[in-house]
């Protein structure tokens, strides 16, 4: 048994998210101690690079949100060999999330549910986070906001335009979360009555930052899996018409039969992630960047997703299923 899957068994012995906590302060340590190349895919990188969405990422195989939630590992991360990491979501004040038990592991099937509700320490503190583990990270950043658990729906525009003046100097992309299954009403951003006048207000700020002297930072929305092919096209079409520069498809589902509270992902949805990642490229086409997460679990789903038109993968239950393997698996295409 290799290091990667003793890790793995070690840690699947554990409650889910106790495990995802030893796991990742276990790589933690193994990074403090020098001791990661054991494990590491840096061998991967690439010294050219892949020049999307402006910026240049060392492969596109990349970390979701929602495994880095407080910005503590995103360096470590990065030395396993991820082109790029997103951390967050991060949300205006610290958040404790839902109550416990929130995440559940379905070995077996490869699945795992969780119901966490953006448990994070605030912005102000994921800053701090990022400021010190920067300066030992070489990928790209992604940061992921979102809206208060106590916000109400009709203010939330006001909390992602807070959020991305806190965040902007320290991204290098934003991705505007509107799609998680466990705040109340967060994916009624999507309907009609919100979506249209979000964008546009999230967008134009981005026009008013870039009209100063800051450097031009990539916004990209991440979507639920969940939205009617109907409801998605109009998505589309406004992220189009208001210049959107990035899409991630997609969060978790509620389109499950687990008689548990919160979004599935892993196996369960990759038909739903290809789907969605496909329609998304027929109405796209080349002008916004595809980011494909959900159920990428083998080299061949990586291989897939690529050759139905993503720009870059995002892992998320496929490495905590499968770890470093995916990763060097992936990276090998």
């Amino acid at each position: 048994m290799n290091l990667n899957k003793l890790g793995i068994s070690l840690a699947h012995l554990l409650p889910p998210e106790l495990s995802n906590k030893f796991s990742l302060e276990g790589l933690k340590i193994l990074y403090n101690l020098g001791l990661l190349s054991s494990i590491s895919n840096q061998d991967f990188q690439d010294s050219i690079g892949e020049q999307i969405l402006g910026l240049n990422f060392p492969n596109k195989i990349g970390v979701a949100g929602g495994l880095d939630k407080n910005a503590d590992y995103f360096h470590v991360l990065g030395k396993l060999g991820f082109g790029f990491v997103e951390v967050g979501t991060l949300t205006l004040k610290p958040q404790s999330g839902n109550p416990k038990p929130r995440i559940h592991r379905f070995t077996k099937e490869k699945n795992i549910v969780n119901s966490l509700g953006f448990n994070n320490v605030g912005i102000y503190q994921g800053l701090k986070n990022i400021e010190k583990n920067k300066l030992f990270f070489d990928g790209v950043l992604g940061i992921s906001i979102g809206k208060s658990k106590e916000t109400k729906i009709e203010n939330a525009y006001k909390d992602y335009l807070h959020l991305i003046d806190y965040v902007y100097d320290q991204a290098d992309y934003i991705a505007i979360n509107i799609s998680s299954p466990n705040t109340e009403n967060l994916r009624d951003l999507s309907s009609d009555n919100y979506f249209k006048n979000l964008i546009e207000k999230i967008m134009n700020k981005k026009d008013q930052l870039n009209g100063g002297i800051k450097q031009s930072k990539p916004f990209i929305l991440k979507i639920s899996p969940d939205e009617s092919f109907e409801n998605l096209e109009k998505i589309l079409l406004s992220c189009l018409e208001f210049k959107v520069d990035g899409l991630i498809l997609n969060n978790s589902s509620v389109q499950h039969s687990k008689n548990l509270k919160g979004g599935i992902s892993g196996n369960y949805i990759k038909k739903l992630s290809e789907d969605n990642l496909t329609f998304a490229k027929k109405i796209c086409g080349n002008e916004i960047s595809l980011i494909s997460s959900g159920g990428i679990m083998t080299k061949e789903d990586v291989s897939k997703r690529f050759s139905l038109g993503a720009d870059l993968i995002q892992l998320y239950s496929g490495f905590i299923f499968y770890g470093t393997d995916l990763l060097k698996s992936g990276l090998e295409i």
